[in-house]
Formats: structure tokens, sequence, C-alpha cells
């Protein structure tokens, strides 16, 4: 899958004014880092910056006058209220070196399990793994069409694309397939039930010997 595009422009100026004049006009002020150039003060468009992150892939190429920077978003910042973005960090990657990344897990499947009365549970959304940058995948799915009533998948039974090795433990739990819990209406319910309906006889016994009191009064 290729990667993104994204056109940036260098950043001459800094501080908190100029960030408030670069939002104002629909950008944002960010930093790339890494790859042993420094750090690189850029400004984007918030538009283009929120279409690369909902884009599929974690990679993106920034294209800083002509230079195309490969980077990962390190870090980004939104307004706490407005949950509007504020600034970004980008950290450039050489493309040659395996890094440590973290994928989200999605579980397919579901329409196509047999009708056992089983409910799938995610218990792990995301793994680390370590891979090439290159051979980053979207996602890590997990296929529960077969997956029987009282089973779980581990990190084990991962099916991972080449080149990519997971970092987490591989006993941990990623989905499990458990029964639904069904409700016991037995002895201990309708013993509630006796105890509250003599808790009403004591009130009602209790109400006739007062309005007896009162009436020989």
């Amino acid at each position: 899958m290729a990667n993104y595009q994204l056109t940036v422009e260098e950043r001459t100026q800094t501080g908190k004014s100029y960030a408030r004049q670069l939002r104002a006009n629909e950008k944002l002020p960010a930093v790339i880092y890494g790859s042993g150039k420094g750090s690189t003060p850029i400004e984007v468009g918030v538009r283009d910056v929120e279409k690369a992150l909902a884009a599929h892939g974690s990679l993106i190429d920034l294209n800083l006058g002509g230079t195309i920077r490969t980077v990962l978003v390190k870090d980004l910042h939104r307004d706490p209220v407005r949950g509007t973005l504020q600034h970004l960090d980008f950290h450039e990657i050489d493309l040659t070196k395996k890094l440590e990344i973290t994928v989200p897990i999605r579980v397919v499947g579901e329409d196509l399990r047999p009708s056992d009365g089983g409910v799938v549970q995610t218990l792990l959304w995301e793994v680390e793994v370590l891979c090439l940058p290159t051979d980053i995948p979207e996602f890590i799915a997990v296929d529960v069409s077969g997956v029987q009533l009282e089973h779980t998948v581990n990190v084990e039974d991962l099916e991972l694309p080449p080149g990519v090795e997971v970092l987490a433990d591989l006993d941990e739990a990623v989905v499990k397939v458990g029964a639904i819990a069904e409700v016991d209406l037995g002895e201990d319910d309708e013993l509630e039930e006796g105890e509250a309906g003599g808790d009403i006889l004591e009130d009602e016994e209790a109400t006739e010997s007062a309005e007896a009191e009162e009436t020989e009064e």
C-alpha cells in the first residue's frame, strides 16, 4: 500500500502568537524529528492532516520543498474541550531498520459463527510488533468463525503477515468465545419473594391494629 502524501512548508517563526495565527488560517504548527537531522519546524493544513490520520496505513510521506521525508506520527495534541488539533510531532524513520510499533487488532468472521449461543469478547485491542517500516500491517485480523464455544485465541495463535514479529506475551488472551449467562430463578429467589410478602403482611397488620386503636379512642 502506498504511503499517504502530505505537502508541508518549513516554518520560519515560532511562539504562541504565530501558532494561533496558523490555526486561524486552518494550518497547524508541527515538527519533524529523527534520522540524525535534528528537528525541523513545519506548518501543514489542518484538513490535509485529518485526511492523513484517517487514511489506512501508518507511514506518511512529507513533501517538504520537493524532498520526500517518510515519517510516523509520534505525538499529536488536541484541544481538551473542542477536540481540535493543536500541534503535531512527526518522527522520520529509516526504511532499512526495523521498528517497534503498536498495531490494532480486528475481529472478523463473527457473522459466520455457528448458532451456539456464543458471545465473542475482545480482550486485547492492539498488539506491539517488530518489523520494517514497509511491512507495517494496517491491522492484524482474528478470524473467530471457527472458534468453538468456551475457547480462547491467544497472542501465539495470531496469523502474522510475513516479516512481522509479535512482541507481546504469547499467552495473553486476545479473544474469547463465551456462553451467555443465564438468570437462575431458584429457591433463593422464591425465598426472597416470600420474605417480601411477609413484610407486606406485617405492614398491613400494623395498619389494622393502629386503626383499631383509633376507633377505641
